[in-house]
This record gives C-alpha cells, sequence and structure tokens, in this order.
C-alpha cells in the first residue's frame, strides 16, 4: 500500500445498532454524557436515598438525617451523607454510576488498577472531565458510526502518552462503545502494569503467529474494554509491527471493536509509532508542558503527516508534582501542534 493512502481499515464504517440493543454491536452508546452528570439529575431520574434504603445500606431514619442536613446547609445529599459519616464518596459515585449506567470495572477501588487513572478512580474529578472532553472532540471530528482507530504519539518517554491512551480508552468504554486498547509499545511495555493484567501473550505473540487472534484471547478489564498487551519483547519489534501486520490484525478485531487506542513507544527514539500510526490512519500526539520541544513536535508533525496519518491534534500534559506523580490536569484542545506556542515553548 503507497504510504500517502489512507489504510482500508480507516475508511471502514459501522452502523449503529437500531433497536435491540442486545444484539452484540461495537456501538451502543449511552443516552447521556458523563461530563453532564450531576447528584441533581440523578434525583430526577430516582432519589439517590432510596437506591441506599434498597439496597439495605441505609435506613429510613438515617436517610431523613441526611436529608434534613442537606435541607439546613444547602448542600447535595452525597455532600451530606459524607458529613454525617453515614457513607463514603466512592458509595455515593457508585450509586451515580449506577444510575446511568455508568460502566465501571468490578473491584475497581482495589489495587488492581493504577491510581493515577482518575477516569476510573475519580470519574467526576478535573482530569476525568478532561479525559471526556477529548473522547466528545475526536467523536465530532471522525463522526458518529465511524471506526476509530487512534495512535498516540509522543516524541519522548514520560510524557503522559500512556497514561492518556489508558485513559481515553477507558472513556470510550463506559459510553458503551466497544474498545480495544492496543500496547504498541513492544520494547517498554506498561499498559498491563495500569490495569494490573498478565503480560504473557499479547501483541507480539499475535504477530508472531504465537498466539490466536481472536477475542477469547484478549483481557476483559471492565465493560465493553478489552486490552491487548504487548506481550514478550520481541527481537524484531519493527519488523513485526511494519504493514500490513498491523492493520490486518485490527481488520481481524473490527467486527467486534468499534475503537482501537494504541499506545507506541517514544517516536524520536524508535520508528515504531510512525508504523503504527501509518496503519490506523489517525494520531494523537501527547506533549509535556515545560518538557516537551516544540522542534521535536514540529518534526513529528510533519513526518507523520508526511506519511499520509492524519493528525488529530495535541493533548498538553501538565507537569507533574515530581517524576513519580500523577498527572495533575490534561489540556484537551484538538488544534494543530502549534497554536499554543507559549505552553510548551518553556521546554526548548
Amino acid at each position: 500500500m503507497p504510504f500517502n493512502q489512507r489504510p482500508r481499515f480507516a475508511q471502514r464504517t459501522v452502523r449503529p445498532p437500531q433497536q435491540d440493543t442486545s444484539v452484540f454491536s461495537p456501538f451502543n452508546p449511552t443516552e447521556s454524557t458523563l461530563g453532564q452528570l450531576s447528584e441533581e439529575a440523578v434525583m430526577r431520574k430516582g432519589r439517590m436515598g432510596d437506591a441506599f434504603i434498597k439496597s439495605k445500606r441505609l435506613t429510613k431514619e438515617q436517610v431523613d438525617a441526611i436529608v434534613k442536613l442537606q435541607k439546613d446547609k444547602g448542600i447535595l445529599f452525597g455532600e451530606a451523607a459524607v458529613k454525617l459519616g453515614l457513607l463514603s464518596s466512592h458509595e455515593v459515585e457508585d450509586v451515580l454510576d449506577k444510575q446511568f449506567n455508568f460502566n465501571t470495572p468490578s473491584g475497581r477501588r482495589s489495587t488492581g488498577f493504577a491510581p493515577s487513572l482518575a477516569i476510573v478512580h475519580s470519574p467526576y474529578s478535573e482530569e476525568a472531565e478532561g479525559i471526556r472532553r477529548l473522547r466528545t472532540q475526536i467523536l465530532n471530528k471522525i463522526g458518529d458510526g465511524q471506526h476509530i482507530a487512534l495512535a498516540i504519539l509522543s516524541p519522548l518517554k514520560r510524557e503522559g502518552k500512556s497514561h492518556v491512551a489508558a485513559s481515553l480508552a477507558v472513556a470510550f468504554a463506559q459510553l458503551n462503545i466497544h474498545t480495544m486498547l492496543i500496547d504498541g509499545n513492544l520494547r517498554a511495555p506498561t499498559l498491563h502494569k495500569l490495569f494490573g493484567v498478565p503480560n504473557q501473550t499479547g501483541l507480539s505473540t499475535m504477530l508472531a503467529q504465537r498466539s490466536p487472534k481472536t477475542l477469547d484471547q484478549v483481557p476483559s478489564v471492565m465493560p465493553n474494554l478489552w486490552l491487548l498487551g504487548s506481550g514478550p519483547p520481541p527481537p524484531n519489534p519493527i519488523e513485526i509491527l511494519s504493514p500490513p501486520n498491523f492493520s490486518k490484525l485490527l481488520d481481524r478485531f473490527s467486527s467486534d471493536i468499534a475503537v482501537f487506542i494504541v499506545d507506541t513507544p517514544a517516536a524520536t527514539i524508535w520508528a515504531d509509532g510512525e508504523t503504527i500510526a501509518r496503519q490506523t490512519g489517525r494520531a494523537i500526539i501527547v506533549g509535556r508542558e515545560n518538557f516537551t520541544k516544540l522542534s521535536d513536535l514540529r518534526t513529528m508533525n510533519r513526518d507523520i503527516s508526511g506519511v499520509g496519518v492524519e493528525m488529530l491534534g495535541t493533548v498538553y500534559n501538565q507537569p507533574p508534582k515530581s517524576m513519580r506523580g500523577t498527572l495533575r490536569a490534561i489540556w484537551t484542545q484538538l488544534t494543530s501542534p502549534f497554536r499554543r506556542r507559549r505552553a510548551i515553548e518553556g521546554g526548548n
């Protein structure tokens, strides 16, 4: 396939189900967007206190006490319950999740998922909202009913690329869209650590024909989200990822999966990211404010666009408090990597 042609996969469309949502389909979006959730909306759908009484977590007398404090202080029901020590903030979030069919992994508070995944552990936080804005912008830019295959790129290591890829995949899954997160970093994989799953088999073994290319071989880490880890490090990453190997793998899963989010190695060190992006057809660049060099972003944008990849834009990460910290905020304006020049020139 000539480099300047869009991959066949990227041109494919999928029709959302019309009525019968029990049919297995990659697309089954929920009615509401999570970015607009509020406790008041929950109260309109059904009293939050009733949910806790029904589950026998609270008594009617305890609910009455919460409601009294709620009215006296002019605060939300959940806030009042936490102030009285009758509920934890996690329990309140769980009820919000169920009221809106908000898909979350079983036992999401467990140590299996990395604490840095705010979209999982703190779904109503500012960072989680930023990820949902990014998801919305991607959907608006690409259009409804389209298969999405997206390579997540960054010039260097430790710019937050894997974190953004994982968070974005979770956000798509929370819309009831069948999503596959793929660890295309065959050199220094991290996604299996973020989700606490084994990595004995995965992308490398599938591409090397050492494990079946079937969905039942891919761990489901939460409703509507499958994680295809990197698998064991191969001696020849760039060769097994080269066209059409990776695009054929996407085609193989595309009857069941609507969105593919692919993590990649640092693009200025290895060519793997460009190789993957040529086969997904679309990409996003992740840069870290006061760390990523503008010259590196320019080079990446030129090189990736030059091989026929549609660059959707750039995600800017605010630097963590320490190199070991988690991301404090995410900028998700899908725009030219150079429009917000001042935001990153400090890294030059």
